[in-house]
């Protein structure tokens, strides 16, 4: 049996993805890229991923929506997400956070970071 943790990334940074899949994967993470917002949806229903990065600009639904309706779906809203942007204004901050995003950083961002608030919000979930 597997015990990878799953993170489901909804990122449409081909490089991005790239880049924090290894170094998850090196850590022991299985990594479920997911290049807009409709297909990380659909990911996160079919594989229900421990945790679920997600940028904010994607193609398509942006990240905003995405995480609104993740956290109405009663079989995902106990996943945490976490926002990965580039964008680090404190509205759009406010606005990651009234979508019930459980933590939002700023790319980029050193992989330890990442890694303290993936054990942080998995053990709370």
């Amino acid at each position: 049996m597997n015990n990878e943790k799953k993170v489901l990334l909804i990122e449409d940074n081909v490089s991005v993805v790239e880049t924090l899949s290894r170094a998850l994967e090196c850590r022991g993470f299985e990594v479920l890229p997911a290049f807009a917002g409709e297909i990380g949806l659909k990911r996160a229903r079919e594989k229900r991923p421990d945790i679920i990065l997600l940028d904010i600009s994607l193609p398509g639904i942006d990240g905003y929506t995405v995480c609104e309706k993740l956290k109405e779906d009663p079989e995902l809203s106990r996943i945490p997400v976490v926002m990965l942007t580039g964008r680090d204004r404190g509205e759009d901050f406010e606005k990651g956070m009234d979508k019930k995003a459980d933590w939002y950083i700023v790319k980029p961002c050193r992989i330890e970071h990442l890694l303290k608030v993936f054990e942080r919000l998995l053990v709370q979930s």
